[in-house]
């Protein structure tokens, strides 16, 4: 008898585990994917980016948001928050200009800069994670002046995990 309760309880364990739900993932409303579409992010995998290199620019070992940058990132905060994107990877770039260590601190310090624009326009500082890349994928050459200029940016992801509501 004994033989024949274990075999019912593994059937009946096997049954159970086949019925575990599994958590949905996390995805982007159709609201969402219209603010990022509208505000220039591209879809890249599951994730949104804004390779934002023609808006933030930084001149040579700078970090500075220039007052047309904080425009930007202002309008760009309010434009996410507004469909409940409370949170973004913001990636600092540099040229290839300078000492590897240098340039990793100084897009560190590019990233945090705008981390901080975002967060005075209202995104959760919890939220956004800066993360400095320094020179290690340009997006144009760094053998010219207006190549090296292209590389001095910073790119912002949102992962469909950023667009969950966080309590304020």
């Amino acid at each position: 008898m004994a033989p024949m309760r274990n075999g019912f309880a593994l059937v009946l364990l096997a049954a159970l585990a086949a019925c575990q739900t599994v958590p949905a993932q996390p995805a982007f409303s159709k609201r969402q994917v219209a603010a990022l579409t509208e505000q220039g992010f591209r879809p890249v995998g599951e994730n949104y980016e804004l390779g934002i290199s023609d808006k933030v620019l930084f001149g040579f070992d700078r970090s500075e948001v220039s007052p047309e940058t904080v425009a930007v990132v202002d309008k760009l905060a309010r434009a996410l928050t507004a469909v409940g994107i409370n949170g973004a990877t913001i990636e600092g770039h540099t040229d290839a200009l300078g000492a590897d260590d240098y340039n990793l601190n100084l897009s560190q310090r590019r990233a945090e800069a705008v981390k901080a624009a975002l967060a005075g326009a209202g995104m959760p500082a919890s939220s956004i994670r800066a993360q400095g890349l320094g020179e290690a994928d340009p997006v144009e050459t760094n053998d010219t002046v207006e190549g090296r200029a292209q590389n001095r940016r910073v790119v912002i992801v949102v992962t469909p995990a950023d667009a969950i509501r966080v309590k304020r």
